[in-house]
């Protein structure tokens, strides 16, 4: 006796079972369904089906048939589950989508959706956004269906699917109970309306999955709309939707993800939902911030067991452990430094994330004028203690190297002190473009007109590329008069050996500012994330 697979079609409310066979063809199921589901015409829906972790597979041609056919009498499942959707009305669906036209013209050549269908759309409430464009929640619809439905990321993949469900269809609905064993879930207008929707699924003590234990899947209130604002979407909703997207880029920001909502889903979400499942999916992601600072103790040995040569060190307050500042420079970087122009950017950039912090890093040149990273760090704030302290880290590998390297960054005072006190004597230039900004904003052009200012800069700059000693004077001169009081008072605080061509104590190759340093913060866009992602992103 030949074994036959039951299949168990649902439209809408209504369910009808029928036998597949061997014999059986795509053409025989698709008469089937439209003479036993009233006001269904062929042509004008799709059907799907659903395996274990596949929810929504293609049910179009014949070949679609015997393979669904074959995966169910080898898996030994005796039916299956299957999904009528209707195409007609909606725009976002080409005719060439529709079921295999070559089925169609065997029933009866052309076949085209009536009138008589939309009208009983409309009449139930239903609305579909009319765009050429698919939206990627279209397939939302089909994830609450039928009973003995199984969810096997538990009551949080069910919660998901449900809300997704609801605002796709376009209802809202309450719980009449929610924990981690059940949940039950009625049409938000039960009590106004009565409307008798209601789902009910639990935990299966076996395997941890939930499953579907009732449904009662008609709606019996007024009109359902999909609209572009629902209570469904709500932040553990948004998280769900967009973890891969902050895997891959932890940058994004809440804007970009209000724009990609409206232009994929054509949904409109608020900037704090926005914001809050970003912080959601960071969790996912990356875990806890706090308990990132934990896991730098096990990553500071793993670097040094892994990474030969390299200097990772974390300081925390004694007694309490509390964090306070972390060095890492890799043994590869090290070496590698060896061969590179002996030249160094310091600077430090804030970190945006829970803790705040600053990321303190010294980056030199490779041969293809990129930065090269050679140390970074973290600490709470950029003070004299926290540069000298990474300083004599940094120190304590350029120094058994035995070359002089030439150090550019700005005039932060904590970081000269720092300077001053483990490299004394070594050369050190200011950063021209910031002085040149400071020097700028002294003469603003609401006051003194960018006439002025542009005579300013221009000297100041002569100034600084002078070659020789007597063209820095008459530069420095003529500058003292075009700017008077104001640049007496500039330059007084102002040691020319750190910014002066003609004074400066070393060798610049060719470097006037401290961009690449600049160059490096922006290259760390992820700076909103916890400090152990943080790290191994760098």
């Amino acid at each position: 006796m030949e074994v036959c697979v039951i299949a168990k079609c649902t439209y809408k409310s209504e369910t009808i079972m029928f036998s597949v066979s061997s014999e059986s063809s795509m053409v025989d199921i698709l008469k089937t369904l439209c003479l036993r589901f009233r006001g269904l015409q062929l042509g004008c829906f799709t059907l799907r089906y659903s395996v274990p972790s596949y929810p929504s597979c293609f049910l179009e041609t014949d070949s679609d048939l015997d393979l669904m056919r074959t995966f169910f009498l080898i898996s030994n499942e005796k039916t299956v589950d299957i999904l009528v959707k209707d195409l007609c009305g909606i725009s976002e669906y080409s005719g060439d989508f529709c079921v295999n036209k070559e089925l169609i013209a065997c029933e009866k050549g052309e076949s085209s959706c009536s009138s008589t269908v939309e009208d009983r759309n409309e009449f139930l409430g239903r609305s579909k956004r009319a765009s050429a464009k698919p939206l990627l929640s279209n397939e939302w619809e089909t994830y609450i269906h039928h009973v003995g439905q199984k969810f096997d990321g538990g009551a949080e993949e069910f919660w998901l699917k449900l809300c997704k469900y609801a605002l796709e269809v376009g209802f809202n609905f309450l719980y009449a109970g929610n924990d981690k064993k059940r949940v039950v879930a009625v049409c938000s207008n039960k009590k106004l309306e009565g409307c008798s929707w209601r789902v009910y699924a639990s935990r299966c003590e076996a395997t941890g999955s939930f499953v579907i234990q009732t449904l009662n899947n008609a709606h019996t209130c007024a009109g359902r709309i999909r609209e572009s604002k629902s209570k469904m979407m709500r932040s553990r909703v948004v998280s769900s939707l967009i973890v891969d997207r902050i895997r891959a880029k932890p940058e994004l920001k809440p804007v970009e993800i209000i724009h990609e909502f409206k232009d994929y889903y054509g949904i409109d979400i608020s900037y704090y939902h926005a914001w809050f499942g970003k912080e959601l999916a960071k969790l996912d992601v990356h875990g806890d911030e706090s308990k990132s600072f934990n896991e730098l103790v096990w990553y500071a040995d793993a670097v040094k067991k892994t990474n030969t040569g390299s200097l990772c060190t974390l300081d925390c307050e004694a007694g309490i452990n509390r964090f306070r500042r972390f060095f890492v420079s890799f043994g590869g970087c090290i070496t590698g430094f060896q061969y590179c122009i002996p030249l160094l950017f310091i600077d430090a950039t804030f970190l945006k994330s829970k803790y705040k912090g600053q990321l303190l890093c010294a980056s030199g040149k490779n041969g293809n004028q990129g930065f090269y990273p050679l140390a970074f760090g973290v600490v709470d704030f950029e003070t004299e203690e926290n540069w000298t302290w990474f300083l004599q880290h940094l120190a304590s590998i350029l120094l058994p190297m035995g070359r002089v390297v030439t150090f550019f960054s700005d005039r932060n005072q904590g970081l000269l002190n720092a300077m001053g006190f483990v490299f004394p004597g070594w050369p050190h230039s200011y950063c021209y473009y910031h002085l040149k900004q400071n020097l700028i904003s002294k003469y603003p052009k609401s006051g003194y007109g960018k006439l002025l200012q542009d005579r300013v800069i221009n000297l100041f700059s002569r100034c600084a590329y002078a070659v020789t000693e007597e063209e820095f004077k008459v530069a420095m001169d003529e500058l003292v008069i075009v700017g008077s009081s104001k640049v007496k008072a500039f330059i007084s605080d102002l040691s020319r050996d750190h910014y002066a061509n003609a004074f400066f104590k070393g060798m610049r190759y060719g470097e006037m500012a401290n961009s690449l340093a600049e160059s490096f913060n922006n290259w760390v866009g992820f700076r909103d994330l916890p400090v152990l992602p943080l790290i191994e992103g760098i």
